[in-house]
Order: structure tokens, then sequence, then C-alpha cells
């Protein structure tokens, strides 16, 4: 609850000298007698509103001088390269403008909102949704930070209403147009404002419209179903509920769509009294004038704006063509050594990235940029203007001029980089038709050609062009035409001729090869590539598999380790025992091969401390456990020990020359050994 004293204009107004006010209805019962809401619609907020139609709409005020020193003034702002030469101290007002508006928002219910606009005389938006008085929300935007920070609340309580009528310090409103542009101006951001809120409005009008339309959905459509066609036989009453059902919607649909007015209802403008000094400044050769303004109510200081930047410097500087430039937004040019902005057109050098101004640097024609003149020249072929970053050496005359001039050399340097040659030095190879500097000359034709299109004979080492050679096909070497024959075979040429060591028929390697086991050359007749792994095989060297004999390679078929023999992979098997694969001929029912069936009977008794097993150390731990037999094919010693309870341990060692290496070492239980009798 609000306990307000009355002034004695408002006393008469209201008739008590006291109000006692709630705003919320919740709240009314327990604050008792003499209370008042304030409500859109109440006694009370009528009575407030006819009292504010009586007076005027505008209101002016006059904040107060609280800073009258002057020395903070003087000492804003520092000269760098320039002297004063004049200095004007006077005193003026600055003029704010609040536009108060009345946002309405009507609906299915009606919602009102009071928004103020601060503006300058500039009509910069200096803060916007700040109350005149009795309010703590707000937002301050750009225009406020560039003078500084305003409590606008704050500004309202302490400046003084300026009446009407008081001789020399009357008031002087400004200009009726410049009061409807800022009025025009803060109606924008108004409607704005309002375009926002109507967001969150309309969020909460929605369900409410929709649980309206879906109770008369619900009633109409429970109206509709109780009518009996006998009683209806033309559904004429049906066609009128439905009809009926259709206004109603229309009805509600505009009950609950959201009309929003924005009327002004008030202005004031705050006059701030301002200490302004007017300052000149001369380098000797420009001379320029600037402003500093001090608010004499806030004491912020407004000074003088960069020309690059548009920001507040303390620090003036002149520059070349007399710009007030703050020192982030200087350079300086590397030529004239000049100071300059950063939107008069100083520009790094594309070669050393020194900075020029239009005087001491020169356009390039190629790239655009400016570059000094000691890295720009002309191009002797089109004579225009070119930086030399855009411009590049020929590798053959070492001339320098444009790079859309040169050619890029087609045969590449040994580091495999692309040299530029320019049109006098560039020849066309008639070989390839590309430009290029390194040329040769062909033994058989007499012709010049690149280097990329020549080639060495592998067999007289002479240099020929194309058309003069030949690649071999199985050696992927070029071989001139001097150097080759004509195959008696195959009529093709080629460059070495062999003879087959069977029927002694001369060819090249394609009909003539040789033997991948013997080395010796055969012809087609008397030798045969394997369809599996394409390897030449003479008739004499090939072998057949010792179960479906069928021809293997003998460098690549299997050769079983029992009986010797070469087989396909089609019948290769393994042991269950010994886990090495053998020919299938070698290899039982049971699966176990020929050497490990024969371990009771042909086995060799081993003594435990014997047994060694080079390479494997972690074995020794086992020996002692088993009693060892051993029994041997062709690769392999199979070392078999028997255990208690039935339970054999097997060390494979595979034979080599430089010593025996451990394939394999399993062991088995007695169930293990009746699943591989059983074969499960």
């Amino acid at each position: 609850m609000l306990h307000v004293e009355l002034s004695p204009e408002l006393s008469e107004h209201f008739g008590v000298s006291v109000l006692r006010l709630v705003f919320h209805a919740s709240h009314l019962a327990e604050a008792g007698e003499g209370v008042e809401l304030v409500a859109p619609g109440s006694r009370i907020f009528d009575r407030m509103m006819a009292y504010l139609e009586q007076k005027s709409a505008v209101a002016v005020q006059r904040a107060p001088v609280r800073h009258s020193d002057s020395q903070a003034l003087m000492s804003a702002v520092r000269p760098a390269n320039a002297s004063v030469t004049r200095l004007r101290l006077q005193e003026r007002m600055r003029s704010l403008f609040a536009f108060t508006w009345r946002i309405t928002y009507r609906s299915d219910d009606k919602r009102q909102e009071i928004y103020t606009t601060w503006m300058d005389e500039e009509g910069r938006l200096l803060a916007q949704g700040v109350p005149v008085q009795g309010e703590k929300e707000g937002t301050a935007v750009d225009g406020a930070r560039q003078n500084g920070v305003i409590d606008f609340e704050q500004l309202v309580v302490d400046a003084e209403f300026v009446p009407a009528g008081r001789g020399e310090v009357a008031p002087k409103l400004p200009a009726l147009t410049q009061l409807v542009r800022l009025a025009e101006r803060a109606r924008t951001y108004a409607i704005y404002h309002a375009d926002v809120r109507c967001v969150e409005y309309e969020a909460e009008i929605l369900p409410r419209l929709y649980k309206v339309l879906n109770r008369l959905l619900t009633y109409y459509q429970q109206q509709i179903d109780e009518v009996q066609p006998a009683r209806d036989p033309d559904g004429e009453r049906r066609r009128a509920l439905e009809a009926d059902l259709q206004r109603k919607i229309a009805e509600e649909i505009e009950n609950h769509r959201l009309h929003v007015d924005v009327e002004l209802i008030a202005y004031r403008v705050v006059e701030i009294p301002l200490a302004v000094a007017e300052i000149s400044l001369s380098n000797g050769t420009h001379e320029r004038s600037v402003t500093i303004e001090q608010d004499r109510y806030s004491g912020i200081l407004r000074r003088p704006l960069c020309h690059a930047c548009g920001e507040e410097t303390a620090t003036l500087t002149l520059d070349h063509h007399g710009h007030v430039t703050c020192e982030r937004c200087l350079l300086i040019c590397a030529g004239c050594n000049e100071l300059f902005c950063t939107c008069c057109g100083v520009a790094s050098c594309p070669v050393c990235g020194a900075q020029n101004c239009e005087q001491c640097g020169r356009l390039c024609w190629a790239c655009g940029e400016r570059a000094c003149r000691k890295h720009l020249s002309a191009c002797p072929i089109c004579s225009d203007e070119v930086c030399h970053a855009c411009q590049a050496r020929c590798a053959e005359c070492g001339v320098l001029q444009c790079k859309s001039h040169l050619r890029v050399d087609c045969v590449a340097e040994a580091q495999g980089e692309q040299r530029l040659i320019c049109p006098r030095c560039a020849v066309r190879c008639p070989g390839c038709q590309q430009f290029t500097t390194q040329m040769g000359v062909c033994s058989a034709s007499g012709q010049r050609f690149c280097r990329n299109c020549l080639a060495t004979c592998a067999g007289c080492g002479k240099v020929v062009g194309p058309g003069y050679y030949q690649i071999d096909s199985v050696k992927r070497r070029a071989y001139c035409h001097e150097c080759l024959q004509e195959c008696p075979i195959c009529h093709a040429l080629t460059h070495e001729i062999a003879m087959c060591d069977a029927c002694g028929r001369s060819g090249c390697r394609n009909c003539v090869g040789s033997c991948v086991v013997c080395h010796r050359s055969v012809c087609t007749e008397h030798s045969m590539h394997m369809p599996d792994c394409g390897h030449l095989v003479c008739v004499r060297d090939l072998e057949q598999c010792l179960v479906c004999h069928e021809l293997v390679c003998p460098r690549c078929a299997p050769v079983c380790a029992i009986c010797g023999a070469s087989h396909c992979r089609a019948h290769a098997a393994g042991c269950v025992q010994c886990g090495q694969e053998y020919c299938s001929a070698c290899v039982n029912h049971v699966g176990l091969c020929a050497t490990c069936a024969t371990v009771d009977v042909e086995g060799r008794p081993v003594e435990r401390y014997s047994l060694v097993w080079p390479g494997a150390p972690e074995l020794n731990d086992l020996i002692p456990h088993y009693r060892w037999r051993v029994v041997s094919n062709r690769r392999y010693d199979i070392y078999v020990g028997e255990g208690a309870l039935k339970a054999i341990a097997v060390v494979v060692i595979e034979r080599r020359a430089e010593g025996g290496r451990l394939v394999r070492m399993q062991r088995f239980s007695a169930l293990d050994r009746l699943r591989n009798l059983l074969g499960i």
C-alpha cells in the first residue's frame, strides 16, 4: 500500500489530503476502508486522468548548474602537432526531449503502457523505455553513451520547471517543425517497442482463443447431432446451426484480434546548461576549429570526434589534409614522412609493405594496389606501370616484365619447379605443342624437340624424338628404331631376340619367355602360363598335384612335408594334433597326419634333460611333467609328451639351416583326444 501526501492544489482536486493506494485487487480487501484501487477504469484512476487533461501536454525544465569550474573544460584536450591560435568560451543551453506515449493493446482484454523516449536536438535516441519519473526500468542506447552516462530519472527530479511568463527567463520552445520531426522519429521507436510486446501478448491470447473456439465447436456439434433426420428432412436446421457457428467463430476471432494504438500524451523539454570552448588549431599549413562542451549539470565532457573512426579523442593531431585525428588512426607515409589519417588513402606497398600516400605512391595497373616508386616500373612489353609483385623475370633472358606476358616452361626443373619464360625466348615444341626453352636435337631426324619429348635409347644411348623410338612392353624402356628388330613369331618390333632352348625358335620376350624355375628361354609351345599365379613354367619343370593330377606351379604350389610331393590348394588338409598342413593323401580319416599317427610305433624316446628347444625358453617348465617321444618328417620335428590322465602335449619344431623354430605348442586333455578321434 502506498501513502501519498497531497499538495494543497491536489488536495482540492481529490478532496482529501492523503491518498492510500493499492495496485492489485487482491490487496483491496486486506487494506481496509479509505483505500483506493489504481487500475484502468477505477474511480481514482479516472480522477487522475481528468487532472492531467486540465494540464498542458508540454513541460519545460532546466537542470541546475553543479559544475561551474572550467578547469576540466580547458584540460579536456591536448594538441599534439598544432598550436592554439584562438580560444573562445561561451555558455548556452542544450535541449533534451522526452516524448511520452500511451500504448493501448486491445483484444478480449485491454492493457495500457506508458512508454518514454529521450532524444537530443539532432534526433539521436538517448534512451527508450525510461519513465520520466517514478519507475526503475529503461535502456540507454548508443546516443546516450556518446554523451556520457545520463541518469534521466534523477535529471527529471533535479530539474526545475520553468513556467511561462517569467520575464527574461521565459522558456523558448523549439520550432514546431523540429518538434514534429523529433516526434515522428520517436514514434518509430515506440511502434517498434509495441511490435515486440505484441509477440508476447499474442502468445497469451491464442490459448484463450483456442479454448473459446473449442467450447463453441463442442456446443454446436452437440446441437447438430441432436437434430433428428425425421424432424429436419431437408437439413435446414442443421445448416442454420452451422451458419450460426461460423458467425460466432468470426466474432470470437475478431474479438481476440490484437489492436494497438500509440498515442502521444505529453512531451518534456529539459534544458541542460553547457560550457562551450571553441578552439582554433594551426600546424602552419592548415587551420581547424574544434568545439569542446561540458555539461554543467553532470560534468560530462564532449570532446572533438576523430575524422577517421568517429570516436572522441583527447589528443588532437592535424594530418596532412588538416583532419583532426586520434592517435589510433594516424599513419606515417614512408616517402614524405607526413601524417595521414586512415581515410586519406594511405596504402601499403604490395612489395615491401611500406605506407604510401597518393603523392609518394603510384597505382599498379595489374593489381590496383598503390606501390612505392622504387618497387614500380614500366613493363617493356606493354609499357604499363606495374609493381614488382606483379612482375617476374624471364628465366632465360632475365628481363623483368608483367607476369601476364610470361609463359610456363613445360619442362620442369630438377626440384619440380616450373620456370617462367618470355615470348621472345619461348619456342613451341612440334611434338607436344608446348612452350619451352630447353630443347634438344633428335639424332634420327635432326628436328628440335623439348626435353619432355626426347628419349634416350637404352640400347645405343642416342637421343631421339617422338616417332623415332618405342617403349619396350616388358622392361618399359625406350629404344630407337635402329636398335629394334622384328620378332619372327609375332612380327612386333623388339630390342631383344631370344632362342628357345627346347626347339631353337627365336622371338621376342613376349613369345620366348624365361622359366621361373630353371630360367631357360622357352617358347609358348614348350611353356605354360599358370592361371593362378601367372608364372611362366617350361614343360620340363611342370608338376602335378599328387591327388588330382592337375598341373601346378612349382614355385607357388605347397610341398607336402611328409611325402615331398606338390599338391594344389584344394587338396590340402590340416592335422588335428600338430596343426600343420599336408596333402590330403598324408592325412587319415580321423584327421591325423602320417607323422603323428606313427608316434606310438616309430617315436623315439627323449630324455628330459636332453630336451633343448631353441627360441622357446618358456617351454622349459613344461618338460618335467611329461614323458617325451619325437617323430620327424621332411620338415618338422614333432615332440609328443604323455602326461597324467592320458593328457598329451605337442611341440612342433621346424628344422632350418640357421636352427630350429618353434611353430606350435598345444596341450590336449583325454576328452580332447577322444573328440579328435570321433571327429567332433
